[in-house]
This record gives C-alpha cells, sequence and structure tokens, in this order.
C-alpha cells in the first residue's frame, strides 16, 4: 500500500524558500539529499482497460535503474478526496533480461507475480485485486499514454511518530510531443502512522506556501494526452 502527500507551490514561492522553514529543516534526518533524474512512461491498453478501472501501469527510470509499478485503488477511497494518496501499489525492478520485453506483447501474470514473489510477501503479490486485473490484461498489446519527466531531489524526514521520503520534484507531464511544466513537493510514508498524513498535511498548509494537488502525475498527464489524441 502507498500512502503520501502532495502539494503544488503557491505562485511565486520556490523550493529554495521552502527548504528554509523549521517544518523542513528541523525535521530533516540528514543534512545531504539524493537527485535523481526520472522519467516515467505510464501504458495501458488500446481501450484503456486499467484507466477504466482508475488503475495506472508505468516504468519508470531512476538514472540507469528501471522499476515495473502497478497500481490501483485504494478500497478506503474516502482518503483521496481529502490530499492524502493512498493506492495499492505493486513494485520490481526490471533486470537485464527484462528491459527487452516488447510491450506490445503485453503481461504475463506468471511473470509478473513471479517477480512480485521475489521481492515481497506472498499474501500481498497474491491480493484478489492485483490477480484480477493481471487477468483483464493478460496478453493484450500495451501502449505508451503518457509520461512525467523530472528531476527528483528527496531527503529523509521525520514527523511526530513516523519517517517520510520528502521529495521535491520538477520536470514536465504530458506527452512526447506536449508537455507542461510542473513543481510539485510529495511525501511519503515509509514507516509510522498513517494518522501522522493529516497533522502533516495541516502543518504544511499552514505554515507553507503550498496547496493539497488534488491530481497524480499519471491524471495530470494523461489529461494533457486527452487534448490532443483528437
Amino acid at each position: 500500500m502507498e500512502s503520501e502527500l502532495k502539494f503544488t507551490l503557491k505562485e511565486d514561492a520556490s523550493f529554495r524558500e521552502i527548504m528554509n522553514e523549521p517544518i523542513i529543516l528541523d525535521h530533516l534526518l540528514l543534512t545531504g539529499n539524493m537527485s535523481y533524474a526520472m522519467r516515467s512512461s505510464y501504458f495501458d491498453t488500446a481501450d484503456q482497460l486499467l484507466r477504466q478501472r482508475r488503475g495506472s501501469l508505468r516504468i519508470r527510470r531512476s538514472n540507469e535503474r528501471f522499476y515495473l509499478t502497478l497500481k490501483l485503488p485504494s478500497h478506503n477511497n474516502a482518503l483521496y478526496n481529502t490530499g492524502v494518496f493512498e493506492r495499492q501499489e505493486w513494485e520490481f525492478e526490471l533486470n537485464d533480461e527484462d528491459r527487452h520485453w516488447d510491450m506490445k506483447t503485453g503481461i504475463n501474470p506468471t511473470w509478473f507475480l513471479n517477480r512480485i514473489l521475489a521481492e515481497t510477501d506472498y499474501k500481498e503479490s497474491a491480493d484478489p485485486d492485483l490477480v484480477q486485473i493481471l487477468r483483464v490484461i493478460e496478453g493484450r498489446s500495451l501502449y505508451e499514454v503518457c509520461l512525467a519527466d523530472y528531476t527528483r531531489t528527496s531527503y529523509p524526514y521525520s514527523y511526530r511518530s513516523s519517517r517520510f521520503e520528502l521529495c521535491f520534484d520538477e520536470g514536465y507531464l504530458g506527452t512526447a510531443e506536449y508537455v507542461k511544466q510542473f513543481s510539485e513537493i510529495e511525501l511519503e510514508l515509509l514507516t509510522g502512522n498513517r494518522e501522522d498524513l493529516f497533522y502533516l498535511k495541516n502543518d504544511f498548509l499552514a505554515k507553507l506556501p503550498v496547496i493539497s494537488a488534488t491530481k497524480s502525475k499519471y491524471d495530470q498527464a494523461i489529461e494533457i494526452a486527452d487534448l490532443y489524441r483528437r
């Protein structure tokens, strides 16, 4: 399960300004940071079976490593409307052999589940929602429908009883032909109490020049793709 907060910057605000605020500086676990060149390509069938089910399939390049991620809606849909993004998520790193996979041949459910089994516990990999969506798209050709190309700077962050990954993302969303620029702050809950997300959200909104984001990168990118798909 993925649980995170997303914020956009108010007009004239900057990452540099925000980094100097106590709600950031006083909670960083280390003074250092890590920067990544990220490119997320989102795939779907020709008739958008994943989108119809509010899911997404992503291949993300992070520097020189590649990850395949499948996301589905959380059963607790109310959280999404509060600015807390919570989704079911399954992810594994693609090895050298996997990178030669032709997306037009579709996904083999057995291959996907076996890869997940190697990195997570059996209960999570055998989730009925996961098995069902894999069967729905089994063998169906997959096509890139939108993308996000950006730089991520991340910090380990502690708040109350929880630990987060604090990320500053800046780049472009859309398609290979049409993009828009974006800046976003993301905090992913790594360990701790999910309720801390709500306290942290309120603190950020009260103390920083930010606004709660209402759409994921995929949601924003696919909207741009829709505008030019005609």
